[in-house]
């Protein structure tokens, strides 16, 4: 082990000319560093906990962090493991590495959880009962199956969804609960069914040799804790353990880091508890909170010089974020003093909301900025609609993250499939997806019957098709089995390199002319992803050849590197256009503008009826992470009225508005359309909008005469359990009054006496 107090060269006989070098070198990396990134850095030994706030450089850190390991001989490039959740993030880091370390940066593993564990059973497969070649199903892929275990199982439609039971079991794959665990606690009907429904999906992707996301982290958490073998030579291979975004991590992830770190706990996370707003899907905030506690002794370092925002940003993030409930004290600060006001838009409807930042976009890029320095988030995917139609209208480019991936088209997906089934002929769910793709007269009653023999003889279907007449199938069927089973098992023994292969496969199979005897406009498009498919094989093969640690350069190893993409990975950060995404997806992103839509209670926070105050503060946070994401001008927009089913609804301002400084708000009305009310006044004197007023004075003089009245009909209120909302009705008078309040969680009726009502001015 190194002595922190000297660098110690294990990389050359020429100790001295080699010590100045590193030296060097050292001061070089550290002098780029503010005093709390490099305390962070200079940490050699046992558990540390950065915390990093927004902007704060945290990339900086971890990259520093390696090579500073690395420099002082504490590790050899291939002891260090770097963990995070997104291949862009892991990317950007191998980059950042390999321009401070040269080549050697190359043996430093830095992955996703995901890819690291899919690399280790590929390696120990038999040890973790999967043949090699395993598929990894997408949430598209384990859907499919779950809605076809529900089906052989009866289970009745909606008790639960397939979307419920597969939510449900994810989370408990999280927890690491097999499905006689899951059984076992089971308190209703509707959990018994899923009991059920996990016990039997799970059989399915083991007959597969398929595993899901969630089975990638839980299979090698029970590998390394059954085999200790195996876990110490990890442990031994991994000296020092990093790890990004420890917010995020679920229980089976926090399971696998403490197996990694060992005895010798030289453990480095790095995240921030104000940004953790996955718990929806399983991350457990209480693995950053409670750090400390599970890593005795550990350093705690705190990063709270903001690089990215203005001090009007930051104050109002802060703003928001100083009224979570249980989170680690940090306020940010920033060099940036000043900055523009936080653009308030108040839209009488969704349109107007969507005209008024098409507008503001519009000036932006008369002004001289580029469509690529917009961002609009939003919590919802449906709140894009309206905001691409104004777009569109405005001819301003705009780019969707999260839309409809490249991977995720159909087309792509059939050829996927004939892939994935080359390499694992055990793959029921993609043998499924093609036997009638291109169409061979093989539907539903052909795949029964080779489902019931395939049962009956404990073979694999693809092993069936190879002998179709022992299956009681003949004529033009017989053919197309027999002739189906020879292309998939000739090209998967032809020894073809990976993107000739599919070539190949894709003119085999006829697919190609199946489109263009469609001869329209969307198949030509549809031969042309088709084709670009083949491309991005050769592309992912080249990049692999030039940095081995990113993956196998086989058939295999694209399968992988595709199945495991997320949709940040897609974005494009080079394109010129304006990017519209959810608020989720934006994390961990920077854009000179943004614009947050829809900031009214029920969409942020989005609210239901069983809303808990754990579930408000991860709202605050995730509104947070919104506001954080702008460098020099933030514009919150909220609309009076909002089209529901049809129907317009009143909306109510965020309660997170009345959390940020007024003094730091420019107020704007838009109401281009006249016919529905501004958010910010009263339902009595909107029957007639003026047409884009944007002045303050009638939303000041109208809320002073609203106050002498309290609690009258268009009042905006806040309760202690039910958030922001307005008056739509009185009854009575004196404290035996009762209103009716229309929250984001719906209409509640209260007595004023009760209520303890509050309002909001």
């Amino acid at each position: 082990m190194a002595d922190a107090g000297r660098p110690q060269i294990l990389f050359s006989d020429d100790i001295d000319f080699c010590f100045i070098i590193i030296v060097a070198m050292i001061a070089a990396y550290l002098k780029e560093l503010n005093e709390p990134q490099r305390q962070a850095v200079l940490h050699i030994d046992g558990p540390l906990l950065v915390l990093a706030g927004a902007g704060s450089g945290k990339t900086r850190v971890i990259t520093h962090r390696i090579v500073h390991l690395i420099a002082t001989g504490a590790a050899r490039p291939d002891q260090v493991l770097g963990v995070t959740f997104t291949n862009r993030a892991a990317g950007e880091m191998k980059e950042r590495v390999i321009a401070l370390l040269g080549n050697r940066g190359r043996l430093v593993w830095l992955s996703t959880f995901h890819s690291l564990c899919a690399r280790i059973l590929r390696i120990h497969h038999d040890r973790a009962g999967y043949k090699r070649d395993f598929t990894i199903y997408d949430e598209a892929d384990s859907l499919a199956l779950i809605k076809r275990v529900m089906k052989g199982l009866n289970i009745p439609q909606g008790q639960p969804s397939p979307g419920a039971a597969q939510a449900r079991i994810g989370r408990a794959k999280d927890n690491l609960l097999s499905a006689a665990d899951y059984a076992a606690a089971a308190v209703d009907y509707i959990d018994r069914n899923i009991a059920v429904i996990y016990e039997e999906y799970q059989k399915q992707l083991v007959r597969n040799n398929a595993l899901d996301f969630d089975d990638l982290i839980g299979v090698t958490v029970s590998l390394l804790e059954k085999d200790e073998e195996l876990a110490d030579y990890y442990r031994s291979k991994f000296t020092r353990v990093l790890v990004d975004e420890y917010q995020d991590t679920n229980h089976a992830q926090y399971r696998l880091i403490k197996l990694l770190a060992g005895e010798k706990r030289n453990l480095c996370v790095v995240g921030d508890d104000d940004q953790a707003i996955y718990g929806w899907r399983g991350a457990d905030i209480r693995n950053i909170l409670d750090f400390e506690h599970d890593f005795p002794g550990c350093r705690v370092i705190t990063l709270e010089e903001n690089y990215r925002s203005t001090k009007v940003v930051l104050e109002a993030a802060f703003g928001v974020a100083g009224r979570i409930g249980d989170r680690k004290p940090k306020h940010l600060f920033t060099r940036r003093l000043g900055g523009d006001r936080i653009g308030l838009l108040l839209c009488g409807d969704e349109r107007d909301e969507a005209a008024a930042i098409a507008e503001k976009i519009k000036l932006g890029l008369r002004s001289g900025k580029r469509a690529g320095d917009f961002a609009v988030l939003y919590r919802t995917n449906a709140q894009s609609r309206a905001i691409e139609d104004a777009l569109r209208d405005s001819a301003i480019p705009y780019n969707i993250v999260g839309g409809i991936r490249f991977y995720e088209r159909k087309e792509v997906k059939d050829i996927l499939a004939y892939l994935r089934l080359i390499v694992n002929p055990s793959d029921e769910e993609s043998l499924r997806r093609i036997i009638n793709i291109p169409k061979r007269n093989l539907g539903e009653a052909a795949l029964a019957r080779l489902s019931a023999e395939s049962s009956r003889l404990q073979k694999p279907i693809f092993e069936i098709m190879g002998d179709p007449e022992k299956a009681g199938f003949a004529g033009k069927q017989k053919i197309e089995l027999k002739k189906l089973h020879t292309i998939i098992a000739e090209t998967a023994a032809s020894g073809l390199p990976p993107a000739q292969l599919a070539a190949e496969l894709v003119r085999e199979i006829g697919y190609i002319e199946m489109l263009e005897d469609e001869d329209t406009p969307e198949a030509d498009v549809r031969k042309e992803n088709v084709i670009e498919l083949v491309n991005a094989i050769e592309a992912y093969l080249e990049m692999v050849g030039e940095d081995p640690a990113l993956g196998e350069p086989t058939l295999s190893g694209f399968l992988e590197n595709v199945a495991l993409i997320t949709d940040i990975d897609n974005w494009n950060d080079k394109a010129d256009t304006v990017s519209l995404m959810t608020l989720h997806s934006a994390k961990g992103l920077e854009f000179d503008t943004v614009f947050i839509s829809g900031f009214e209670d029920g969409l942020l926070p989005l609210l239901r009826e069983n809303t808990a105050d754990k579930d408000i503060d991860e709202e605050r946070r995730l509104c947070y992470v919104g506001i954080t994401r702008a460098k020099s001008k933030l514009y919150l927009s909220l609309t009076g009225y909002r089209r529901r089913f049809r129907n317009h609804e009143a909306a109510c301002p965020s309660r997170f508005l009345f959390d940020i400084p007024r003094e730091l708000l420019e107020d704007e009305r838009y109401n281009y359309y006249g016919d529905v009310v501004d958010p910010m006044l009263d339902d009595d004197e909107n029957v007639q909008v003026v047409s884009a007023d944007r002045s303050l004075s009638n939303f000041e003089s109208k809320s002073s005469k609203s106050m002498a009245e309290p609690f009258r009909p268009g009042a905006t209120v806040a309760h202690h359990e039910f958030g922001i909302g307005k008056i739509i009705a009185r009854e009575g008078n004196g404290p035996e009054t009762i209103v009716t309040v229309r929250f984001g969680v719906g209409t509640k009726k209260v007595m004023l006496k009760y209520a303890n009502l509050e309002i909001i001015n």
